[in-house]
Order: C-alpha cells, then sequence, then structure tokens
C-alpha cells in the first residue's frame, strides 16, 4: 500500500526545519528519534528527493528544495490548524510560526510584541530564537525562523526587509563621569576614554564605523558579548560606550548607575527592520505576528 503524507509527516517535517537535528525535533514532539527520522524519510520517498543535507557543525539544513517544500508545508499546517480551530471568526490565523530575534534588541519588543500576540491571536503559538545578526541570517536562509526582528545590517541575499523603525547612536556614560555633565558629547570625547565595545559579529562593525568616519580609533579597554554587559562595565566606571539599543532605566545589576547623552556629530541612523525570506509568501501566522511587531514599535 503507498505512503500518503499525514500530519504526522508535516509536524515532523517543521520540527525538524526548526531544530536543525532530529534530536532536536523528538525533543519538541515528545517523540523519539528513529520515529522522526522515518517520518522524514517517508516523505522524501513519496516526493522522491532529498529534504535536508547535513551540513558540518550546522545539523540538518533543507536542501533548495527542501526550502520550497518546507514553505508548503507550513502554508498547510497553518490551514489545518485554523480548519481545526473552527470556533472561531472566519480567516483567523491559528498554527505556529518560529521568530527569531537579534540578541540585543529583542529585550526592547519581543516580550511586548509576544503579549499583543497572546491576546489578538490565541490560536498561534509562537516558538523564539535568539541571535546575533549573522546568524539570524543563516537560521532564516535556512528556513529554521520564518521571521526576524533585527537591524537593517548586511542582510545578504535572500533576506526581504521591511523597516519597522529607526534608532539613533548614544553615548553610555558611568553616572559620575565628567562628560555626563554636557547636553551631548562627540565622538572624539568618547575616543579619548577607555571604550567598552559590544562584541557581535556585524555589530561590532556598524558601532566603530562613526569612528571611522571621523578618522580615529576608540581605545577598546574591554569588549561584552551582551548589553547588560556593557552596562555592567559603564556603570562601574571602566570605560564609556556607543550603542543603538535602548534599554529602560539607568541601573545596572549591581545597582550602579549610567547615564545616556546624545552624540552630537553623529548622523548614523540604525534601521529596525521585519526580515523574512525573500519570494516565499508568509504564513498567516507570520503575517499576524508581523502586525503585532508593527504596532508595537509604532506604538512604542
Amino acid at each position: 500500500m503507498a505512503i500518503s503524507i499525514t500530519t504526522r509527516h508535516l509536524r515532523a517535517l517543521l520540527a525538524v526545519a526548526e531544530a536543525g537535528s532530529t534530536a532536536g525535533a523528538a525533543r519538541s514532539l515528545h517523540l523519539s528519534q528513529p520515529s522522526v527520522s522515518v517520518a522524514v524519510q517517508e516523505v522524501e520517498a513519496i516526493l522522491g528527493q532529498a529534504l535536508f543535507q547535513r551540513l558540518p557543525a550546522r545539523g540538518l539544513v533543507p536542501t533548495a528544495f527542501g526550502l520550497r517544500k518546507l514553505a508548503e508545508a507550513r502554508a498547510l499546517a497553518s490551514a489545518l490548524s485554523a480548519f481545526e480551530a473552527g470556533d472561531g471568526q472566519a480567516g483567523d490565523p491559528a498554527g505556529h510560526v518560529a521568530f527569531g530575534y537579534f540578541s540585543t534588541l529583542g529585550p526592547q519588543y519581543v516580550p511586548a510584541v509576544l503579549r499583543r500576540m497572546a491576546a489578538a491571536y490565541p490560536k498561534v503559538s509562537v516558538s523564539i530564537h535568539e541571535g546575533d545578526l549573522g546568524e539570524l541570517n543563516r537560521l532564516l536562509a535556512a528556513g529554521r525562523i520564518e521571521l526576524a526582528l533585527t537591524y537593517d545590517v548586511e542582510l545578504g541575499a535572500g533576506i526581504a526587509a521591511e523597516a519597522v523603525g529607526e534608532l539613533r547612536p548614544y553615548a553610555l556614560l558611568p553616572a559620575k563621569h565628567a562628560l555626563a555633565a554636557r547636553a551631548a558629547v562627540t565622538v572624539a570625547d568618547l575616543a579619548a576614554e577607555p571604550f567598552i565595545l559590544v562584541d557581535l559579529p556585524l555589530s561590532r562593525e556598524f558601532l566603530l564605523s562613526p569612528f571611522r568616519a571621523a578618522g580615529i580609533e576608540p581605545r577598546v579597554a574591554y569588549r561584552a558579548p551582551s548589553l547588560e554587559m556593557v552596562f555592567g562595565l559603564v556603570a562601574n566606571g571602566l570605560g564609556v560606550s556607543l550603542l543603538v539599543t535602548r534599554r529602560e532605566g539607568d541601573l545596572a545589576y549591581d545597582g550602579r548607575r549610567v547615564t545616556r547623552r546624545p552624540l552630537a556629530d553623529c548622523a548614523l541612523r540604525q534601521g529596525v527592520v521585519i526580515a523574512r525570506a525573500e519570494g516565499i509568501a508568509p504564513t498567516a501566522p507570520a503575517r499576524a505576528l508581523a502586525e503585532c511587531i508593527r504596532a508595537e514599535i509604532a506604538g512604542g
């Protein structure tokens, strides 16, 4: 008897794509790894082509054919979820969306976006994936996430972006620093002090660009992988920093204070975007999530 594709196959396929491995998919589905592997193999046998290839250090990555079928599988799963949730309003989205966000940008917006989603679209589940700018590009290209909230920095070929906001760089200073007495500071002022650099791929180059445009280099004292560590180092008087991402409050984790000042000589602006794989129509859950992102950032 010929095997037909079932909802079990669809769920296994989508889980493997998001997790990047059969082991991760098995954990999310509460199934055994062999049963997930068999489900994927059965789909590949039915379609007559490989859906995934195994790459060193990257796990299972969809083939070009797999990416096309993955988009179709997401659309089918979304339609099935909407059908199963038949007690809602006609056209209400239902199903699942995998969502990525830039590690320093996410805390400012993502919790409130998810609150909006839970209130407006209770039949949509959202899984969240944190990464740096380069990692989000890879997750989108590999089909592991459907949307990403990120900065408009080297998104690369095959990634479509919708601008939803714009942020201005600012100086972060110890609360009692001499520069804190000024209404604004310059990049030359910052370059004369020990500098705390956010050390994330692509981010570091962007944050150094105002200095290089002025023909100067900051004296990097510490490289920190997170916004919270930058706040802590600056609050303890170990240096100054230049940031784009906003964070409410002026306290570091240890209770010491920072202060912010605008940059007087920097016209640089950083775009905030919703990114997705180009040429693939977003599912109804993804469109609902994008709507909530727009509303949150515009309202914020």
